[in-house]
């Protein structure tokens, strides 16, 4: 057919010239008519296209177009005070009423006229403006008892302790192992009596206070002191100062790694080695002592003989300006660094590749010398790699994961933050606390109360232990008391990635005693949490209802060494408050033999040369809880079976309750602990532990309580007679309940155990957790738990380079506090018998900003 088209359309006829020439005026004459109505098309097109860019102009400058928003229909119709939900099956009718609305077939909204109101044309383009921001920061109106110290506040303190000649050490200064200096400073908590007088009673402010550590290396006795300071709100001359140590009680040698010392040990470590530089070069491819090679001491120990630290050496694999915990060598040694001066200090005990002990370093080296050193040889250019495979950086030679270019689903706030800051002070949907933060021991929260109901007076982070096991000299029994290093050290949050991009931070605090100076960093970042799942729900042929787990997080990122923590407060719209305690980072190495198997009793094979070490993390809290008031009880509730007449408690007969299908049930118990103790998690015996006011009862008559909840959490295996128990005392228990008393404040002191005996002192100033469980009565009294969670780790090849975060935590959760559930006076969907009674807001399309730094 087309052929014979074409055929046709070209074919010559025999007509007339005339038929000819009418048929030629006609063919031009509608060629021009077409191009006219061809120009005016397009000049009218033209037209359309500049007013409606215009019109529109406005609009594009002040919204971005949401690539990724799903049309979500009827839920986004303007005129509806809320919005309403119809349910996505078919269970419930397709007329559904609310007041003067109604749903159609179609579940749009329509009118009390009946008028169908519909989406516009452009109901597809989705666009996006900035999310609306309140400042949450509002002016402080009271002095706050708990927040940490501010700038001024050390800057007064070390000015006092300046002019009180305690220290000898100001600006322009240098401190040395000859001089009395402020190591660390942090919040002296107040008296918690008075802080409930002001608190509650409008009592007198009962001022704030500072605890100064003063390494007093420049009087005759030498020693390690800690000094209260305060009132800090005060002048000058009304500030006091109180010792809160006895003379001598921690010797100087007997002190934790100092700023001076820590600095001069890794130098005179540094400096044996060079004179070993051959052997390193030989055997790690070391070409700079002083560039390649970390240095891990551990300790101090002082059993009487003087002050000893171990310590391991390793490469470098993030480069020369930080020390790696990872790439571990078989090279150990031990440091005597007893007395101020360094000429006196040496090193001993050397093993390598767990040849040894050598008695110096001369003596090791002319066992090299001589051939009869078994030594290892690592390939050149080992370094670099070691390098490569540390850094914590994508492989860019790997093949991306799929979409991974783009980014991941982010969360916002529609309307700016529900909270409000003030100080550090914090408030968001009837929750209120206050955080804190301390050099030494982290972060803590303070008077924190549900629906103006004091709930918790403390929940602080004291301790977190680390205790390895390893088949290589000098790493075998490492134990890390990490506020001993400080976990409040103020390091920077991450943005975007500690927080989300529209958290709030507020500051730490600390003393840098080598600048003389505060140093004061946003580290602490509060933010809305929208879990992405229901905090309850329900959904029946005519009911269906539910709300939003949304949660306020009160998060505080931190590091010690090679580990990374993340330690979390979350509070829950039903009155929970869950604390969860996570650790990410580098795991610490241990050297891999060659002639091993790759998996030993002691860990796994890793990577090249490197085995993970076993070792466990428990971390240790403080949980004053105030349960509908100070006095309160410890009641354990026991998950028991038998048959219906123990359940019953019916002596008096013989055959069960004819009522019961079976003589076997499940039943409950009730018992308090009425003593100083402390309890284990167990498994076969289930129970459940409540702090209960047995004076204050909800309108059902059942006494008000909070439950602890621990996550699953590791329990330790060591024996009382370990040698470093006494200060590992807290990791024995899950929950330990004493009496509430202010001079037992944490439940171990930061420096190290001291034989009182040998300094004629058996009464020591501060105790560990073991001493203070003496068995005081515990009955209708303000008592407080220390509980400690944590996990086992058994380090694999996934966690080179990095752990992925490991958590644990527990949580309070109401038990009989309230009269129903807590949440009944939030919005949420109620559909019942058709009719939508309530809904939650549905927010509107917007995108957020990162918000200035707040402190």
């Amino acid at each position: 057919m087309a052929n014979n088209y074409s055929n046709r359309a070209y074919e010559f006829t025999n007509e007339t010239n005339e038929k000819k020439t009418s048929s030629l005026k006609i063919l031009v004459c509608g060629q021009l008519l077409g191009i006219i109505f061809f120009i005016i098309g397009f000049a009218a097109g033209l037209c359309i296209g500049i007013f409606v860019y215009n019109g529109n102009e406005s609009k594009l400058a002040q919204t971005e177009k949401c690539q990724n928003q799903r049309d979500t229909g009827r839920l986004e119709i303007k005129h509806a005070v809320q919005p309403v939900i119809t349910t996505a099956t078919n269970d419930i009718p397709l007329l559904v009423n609310r007041g003067k609305e109604t749903l159609d077939e179609t579940g749009d909204v329509m009118n009390k006229d009946g008028e169908h109101t519909t989406t516009s044309a452009d109901s597809d383009l989705h666009t996006c403006k900035r999310c609306v921001w309140r400042n949450p920061i509002l002016p402080s109106t009271r002095p706050n008892l708990f927040a940490p110290l501010s700038a001024e506040e050390m800057i007064l303190v070390h000015r006092t302790l300046v002019d009180f000649k305690i220290v000898d050490v100001d600006h322009g200064q240098e401190i040395s192992f000859k001089s009395n200096f402020i190591g660390t400073m942090f919040l002296h908590p107040p008296n918690k009596r008075a802080a409930l007088q002001y608190l509650d009673d409008e009592g007198k402010f009962p001022g704030r206070y500072a605890t100064a550590v003063v390494i007093r290396g420049n009087i005759d006795q030498k020693d390690y002191m800690q000094y209260k300071i305060g009132p800090l709100e005060g002048q000058s001359p009304d500030v006091k100062v109180t010792k809160l140590l006895k003379n001598g009680e921690v010797p100087y040698e007997s002190r934790p790694y100092d700023n001076v010392e820590i600095g001069e040990i890794i130098f005179f470590i540094l400096a044996d080695l060079d004179k070993i530089a051959a052997l390193l070069k030989d055997s790690f491819d070391i070409n700079n002592v002083y560039e390649d090679v970390s240095i891990m001491p551990n300790g101090p120990y002082n059993d009487g003989s003087g002050r000893v630290s171990r310590f391991t050496i390793g490469l470098r694999g993030l480069g020369d300006k930080e020390f790696d915990f990872l790439n571990i060598l078989p090279f150990t040694g031990r440091l005597s660094h007893s007395g101020q001066n360094t000429s006196d200090w040496y090193t001993f005990d050397f093993f390598y590749l767990n040849q040894g002990p050598f008695s110096n370093i001369t003596e090791l080296i002319n066992a090299y010398n001589s051939g009869k050193l078994k030594y290892i040889k690592y390939p050149e250019g080992y370094k670099e790699h070691i390098i490569q495979s540390t850094l914590p950086i994508r492989n860019v030679y790997s093949p991306g994961r799929p979409e991974s270019q783009y980014p991941g689903t982010s969360t916002y706030e529609p309307h700016g933050p529900r909270y409000t800051i003030s100080g550090h002070a914090v408030n968001w949907m009837g929750w209120s606390f206050t955080v804190s933060t301390g050099q030494h021991r982290g972060p803590s929260i303070f008077d924190v109360r549900f629906q103006g109901e004091r709930i918790i007076y403390e929940n602080s982070l004291n301790e977190i232990a680390l205790v390895y096991s390893a088949d290589g000299s000098g790493q075998d029994n490492m134990v890390y008391l990490d506020s001993v290093y400080g976990l409040g050290e103020a390091k920077r949050a991450i943005p975007r990635v500690d927080c989300p991009v529209y958290a709030s931070y507020l500051n730490s605090s600390g003393w840098n005693p080598r600048g003389l100076k505060p140093s004061i960093l946003p580290t602490f970042c509060i933010f809305e949490v929208n879990a992405q799942d229901p905090l309850w729900r329900h959904k029946g042929p005519h009911v269906e209802g539910g709300l939003n787990n949304n949660f306020l997080v009160a998060r505080y990122p931190t590091q010690v060494g090679n580990y990374d923590y993340i330690i979390d407060f979350q509070f829950y719209l039903d009155g929970r408050v869950k604390t969860t305690a996570s650790a990410t980072g580098f795991i610490q190495g241990s050297f891999w033999n060659p002639s091993s198997d790759v998996q030993t009793p002691f860990g796994y094979k890793v990577t090249n040369s490197l085995i993970g070490p076993i070792h466990d993390h428990t971390f240790g809290f403080k949980v004053d809880m105030d349960v509908a008031g100070k006095e309160n009880d410890f009641q354990l509730i026991h998950w028991k079976y038998g048959d219906n007449n123990r359940a019953m408690k019916n002596k008096s007969k013989t055959d069960s309750s004819n009522y019961f299908f079976y003589n076997h049930t499940r039943y409950i118990e009730w018992d308090y602990i009425e003593r100083e103790t402390g309890l284990k998690v167990d498994t076969e015996n289930q129970k459940y532990w409540t702090m209960i006011n047995r004076n204050k009862k909800n309108k059902h008559g059942v006494n008000r309580g909070y439950r602890i909840i621990p996550m699953t959490t590791s329990s330790q295996n060591l024996p009382d007679d370990y040698p470093r128990m006494q200060e590992l005392s807290f990791t024995k228990y899950h929950c330990a309940i004493t009496k509430q008393k202010d001079n037992e404040q944490y439940l171990k002191p930061l420096y190290f155990p001291v034989d009182n005996k040998l300094f004629n002192d058996t009464s020591p100033t501060q105790l560990y957790l073991q001493d203070m469980l003496d068995g005081e009565s515990i009955t209708n009294e303000d008592i407080v738990t220390w509980l400690s969670v944590g996990f086992l780790h058994i380090p694999t090849s996934e966690d080179v380079p990095m752990t992925i975060k490991v958590e644990s935590g527990f949580t309070l959760k109401p038990f009989n506090f309230f009269d129903r559930t807590a949440t009944f006076d939030v919005p949420a969907l109620a559909v019942f018998n058709n009719t939508v009674y309530d809904n939650a807001p549905v927010p509107e399309m917007c995108i957020s900003e990162p918000y200035p730094i707040q402190h």
